[in-house]
């Protein structure tokens, strides 16, 4: 119970006045007997000097005006009865104000007053006046720049993408003058040895040219960044690489891979040399009808990985002058068809923009009379980016055709997106 009376501030105004009157007896009963004792000699009985560091409070209407300069706390030196110091100390109900209410922006010089310290003191602030500067209170959007350094320095083998805030923008509030030295909220992020996709959160600050902090308030205070980074990769055509022969009064109508590209990962340099993939050699030997092997692919040199890593390819066999539905290896023929579009299903241009290459040559395979008549209105190219962030993708390619034939390459495409970063600025 006699805790919770000293944390109020009625109960220590109370001790400080008994305290106070006990003094004043002390000392003026030492004065009619005319002696001179220790509690004469107090000098809590008698006048004194002490300093405080006493806060500030700003008096102006904060819906509408930013003061600056002011500060927390002036050091200021108190005289008077040593009783009343006494009780100061223990109660420490006074204060230091400043009084802005009908001032218009720009600089002034405000008079310090002191309150609550009581009549029979004398108080001296070492600063007798202040100069605040008033400002009009605004809010406007400010957009998030991220800066990503040391890209050089990344893992090696990988590459970063954009950083993306999870906040495009953040709402600044101070005053109108200061606040036009603020064009971005800057991050910036190092990527130093980085080898994933990762996040890092700041607490939002603004700088001016010089690089001093900006009073202000920001909403959101704090940001959440996420920098992608993934491995450098290329995608290369599959070759089917075969050995030996079927078992004579047979012949082979057709090879066809399940999936005719590999996506390789390693460094720029080493990829940009690798134009292909072969397989390991899948022999013919005594075949005598259709057969579905399962094949390793062979690593180039110098990569860190392949996607994927072995295959099944179809061995289409029938025997030689059979009468069939199958055509034969001398019916079929392959074809390059040249520029075909590239449609995207699910892109979000409000959000991103994207790089891909807008046609592509085709590599198909059918009878010599449907490959004569085929043009690039045969053919629909179709990549589904829908719900995809940010980054390099390798994606499968769908194919919509009109006529009998197959599409041999390629199966897939990088398609890059990038954030649209919001560089609007609006005050309020």
């Amino acid at each position: 119970m006699f805790e919770k009376w000293f944390n109020e501030r009625w109960f220590l105004r109370i001790v400080a006045v008994m305290l106070a009157v006990m003094l004043y007896l002390m000392v003026a009963g030492s004065n009619s007997t005319g002696k001179s004792d220790a509690a004469s000699l107090l000098p809590i009985a008698g006048q004194g000097s002490t300093t405080f560091d006493v806060p500030v409070t700003v008096n102006y209407d904060e819906s509408q005006w930013v003061a600056y300069n002011i500060p927390d706390t002036i050091e200021t030196t108190v005289k008077g009865p040593s009783s009343s110091l006494t009780m100061l100390r223990l109660v420490k109900d006074f204060g230091l104000s400043l009084d802005l209410n009908g001032l218009d922006p720009g600089y002034h010089r405000v008079r310090v007053t002191a309150t609550g310290f009581g009549k029979d003191v004398e108080v001296t602030p070492k600063q007798e006046t202040v100069e605040v500067f008033i400002d009009k209170k605004v809010t406007k959007e400010v957009p998030v720049q991220v800066a990503l350094l040391n890209k050089n320095k990344i893992a090696e083998g990988y590459v970063v993408g954009e950083a993306q805030p999870n906040q495009q923008t953040v709402s600044v509030t101070g005053g109108a003058e200061k606040l036009q030295a603020i064009t971005a909220i800057q991050v910036p992020i190092d990527v130093t040895g980085r080898a994933s996709t990762f996040k890092e959160s700041f607490n939002v600050k603004a700088t001016d040219a010089n690089g001093n902090a900006i009073s202000a308030t920001y909403d959101p205070e704090q940001l959440e960044v996420t920098v992608p980074v993934y491995k450098e990769s290329k995608t290369v055509p599959i070759n089917v690489k075969t050995k030996d022969t079927v078992k004579k009064g047979y012949n082979v109508v057709k090879i066809v891979p399940v999936v005719t590209e590999a996506r390789l990962y390693g460094t720029k340099e080493e990829l940009t040399r690798i134009g292909s993939v072969d397989t390991a050699a899948i022999s013919l030997k005594g075949l005598t009808e259709t057969t579905d092997k399962t094949v390793k692919l062979i690593e180039p040199d110098n990569v860190t990985a392949m996607e994927p890593t072995s295959i099944t390819v179809s061995i289409v066999i029938e025997k030689t002058n059979a009468k069939s539905t199958t055509e034969t290896v001398e019916d079929r023929a392959e074809k390059t068809i040249t520029g075909v579009p590239v449609t995207l299903n699910g892109f979000d241009e409000s959000k991103y923009t994207v790089d891909y290459a807008k046609t592509i040559d085709l590599v198909v395979r059918g009878s010599e009379a449907d490959l004569a008549s085929i043009d690039t209105t045969d053919i629909k190219a179709v990549i589904d980016v829908t719900g995809l962030k940010e980054g390099t993708h390798g994606l499968s390619i769908s194919y919509q055709t009109s006529k009998a034939f197959d599409v041999l390459r390629p199966d897939n495409m990088d398609v890059t997106l990038k954030t649209i970063p919001r560089t609007s600025v609006q005050a309020n």
